[in-house]
């Protein structure tokens, strides 16, 4: 499993072969969680937050996925001297890249 070392005020997103992680703050904590909705493979990170119900709502086709599901299935992350490092699924050897990109998660307007 290849262990990772990345600055998070400059990475927040990573691909590894072909699965998106980003970094998330979940309950006053950081999550490495999966990118990918359950249902369709769309892009959590553009989603939108629901912070009543603890949910994201997939862009693509609207499903919703709590954020309790996301932390139990985040990848291990420990923080050190203010450098994240993750242990990310073994899959085949591939490279990994790291990116930052503006996160949409965004909170739900008038939601109940």
């Amino acid at each position: 499993m290849p262990v990772i070392k990345f600055d998070p005020h400059s990475s927040n997103f990573l691909i590894h072969g072909d699965r998106r992680f980003f970094l998330t703050s979940l309950d006053n904590s950081i999550f490495l969680v999966a990118d990918n909705c359950p249902h369709r493979g769309g892009p959590l990170h553009l989603g939108y937050f629901n912070c009543q119900k603890n949910t994201i709502t997939c862009p693509w086709h609207g499903l919703v996925v709590s954020t309790n599901r996301l932390q139990q299935n985040a990848m291990p992350l420990v923080w050190r001297n203010n450098i994240a490092i993750a242990v990310l699924p073994q899959t085949k050897p591939e490279s990994i890249a790291f990116g930052h990109r503006h996160l949409l998660v965004t909170s739900e307007v008038g939601t109940k």
